[in-house]
């Protein structure tokens, strides 16, 4: 499921030892299958039903006898070979519950809050099932899981704009006056929602240049094969500004056959940044 669903992340996961490799596979399948309660129901009460019974499927991961479905034994495995934290497993529940389709954000900082919440509670299983509990690594993961909520929220627009939603903070699109109705009408990359997304998405590539400056210096090494979670995020963010921050380009909506190498050669150096990815 996380190979189909979530590639990218899939071939970060191969970076790392297998038993750990097979407990980042079960808790990002477990991660699709939260994302998918969305499409797969047809009404609010049955998505609360959904989320229900993941919470009690949850409460007995952590005993001697899980919901026998694939997904759930896998992560019971990760649970009691690892001691995966229960912490990071239900606030991936209720985060996902927490925000489902229509759900707005005020601003970038909320965003931000989201993305360390939402995103990072997949890195942080991934350090421990690694060995890993260290304040810096738990830094760099929240800050990559900000990165990667900007990345989502961007990439999204083609999808949803012609449904009439917007992922964008409403701060971000009164700053640089994007006219959402008019984009509704006809989506399409306007000189505003360029500007919009330039400001949001430098933001999340500071957030990753930081990571790899600060935190994973000061990190243990054995959790570096968890960080490289930011390397097809940095690569998307690199092809959006080839595309000259248009989201609608195609070329952003295809799996790039970049990132694999990029990650084998990140995994050698021990960084995922060189001097040209460095902004002056």
């Amino acid at each position: 499921m996380s190979k189909k669903h979530d590639y990218d992340n899939y071939l970060v996961s191969l970076f790392s030892p297998r038993l750990a490799r097979e407990a980042v596979w079960g808790i990002r399948a477990l991660n699709v299958e939260l994302v998918r309660v969305g499409d797969m129901t047809t009404s609010e009460a049955a998505a609360k039903m959904r989320y229900s019974y993941w919470r009690d499927a949850l409460g007995k991961l952590y005993g001697d006898h899980p919901v026998q479905t694939p997904v759930s034994r896998t992560v019971h495995d990760a649970v009691h070979r690892f001691g995966i934290s229960k912490t990071w497993l239900r606030r991936l529940v209720s985060e996902r519950e927490n925000t489902g389709a229509g759900t707005s954000f005020e601003t970038v900082a909320d965003v931000e809050k989201y993305g360390e919440r939402a995103y990072a509670c997949l890195i942080h299983p991934h350090l421990e099932a690694l060995g890993v509990r260290d304040m810096h690594a738990d830094n760099a993961a929240r800050a990559i899981g900000v990165a990667t909520a900007i990345m989502n929220f961007s990439r999204s627009l083609p999808l949803l704009l012609p449904q009439g939603r917007c992922d964008l903070p409403k701060d971000l699109i009164e700053k640089h006056n994007v006219d959402l109705e008019a984009l509704y009408a006809n989506p399409r990359p306007t000189p505003e929602l360029r500007e919009a997304i330039y400001d949001f998405s430098t933001k999340g590539y500071t957030r990753l240049c930081g990571v790899a400056e600060i935190y994973v210096p000061n990190s243990p090494r054995q959790g570096f094969p968890a960080l490289l979670a930011a390397v097809p995020v940095k690569e998307w963010f690199e092809r959006l500004e080839r595309a000259e921050f248009d989201v609608f380009d195609k070329r952003l909506q295809r799996r790039s056959l970049r990132v694999l190498w990029q990650l084998w050669r990140a995994s050698r150096k021990g960084t995922w940044l060189d001097a040209s990815n460095i902004r002056k």
